[in-house]
């Protein structure tokens, strides 16, 4: 499939075939990847953990311009999550049941830039209410 980029500052329109994102990769299983929630979770894995074939359904990093995701983007996921964590423990105390925590993740997956494929990723996109990427 060929995809079209519209380029809005007068060049030429680029051809995309694949989007730049970072996934999280599990450390000890090989081709597992973290699920972006239970919803999608491959229960014939212990953990949940998904394969490529459904990588439109892991936890997902990309950024608004599709370049290609780095430490900074993962950096803001983690303040993000620490935020969450911040305020769930001040609501709620020693009783806050949280499961986004991103550093403690980051103790089995790592995080691995991929190019998914614009299908997979307009997949993600519309079950995540992102932009996707125009086809034409």
């Amino acid at each position: 499939m060929k995809v079209f980029q519209q380029n809005i500052f007068g060049g030429e329109d680029e051809i995309i075939t694949t989007v730049p994102v970072i996934v999280l990769k599990h450390r000890d299983k090989e081709g597992r990847y973290l699920a972006a929630d239970i919803d999608v979770a491959d229960f014939s894995d212990p953990d949940g953990d998904i394969t490529m074939d459904d990588i439109q359904d892991a936890f997902i990093i990309v950024r608004d311009d599709r370049q290609k995701p780095g430490q900074s983007e993962i950096d803001e996921v983690i303040a993000h999550s620490e935020a969450h964590k911040a305020y769930m423990l001040e609501k709620f105390g020693n009783r806050a049941s949280i499961s986004y925590d991103v550093a403690k993740w980051l103790e089995t997956y790592e995080p691995v830039n991929i190019d998914m494929s614009v299908d997979k990723f307009n997949e993600a996109a519309y079950a995540n209410d992102w932009e996707p990427v125009k086809t034409y």
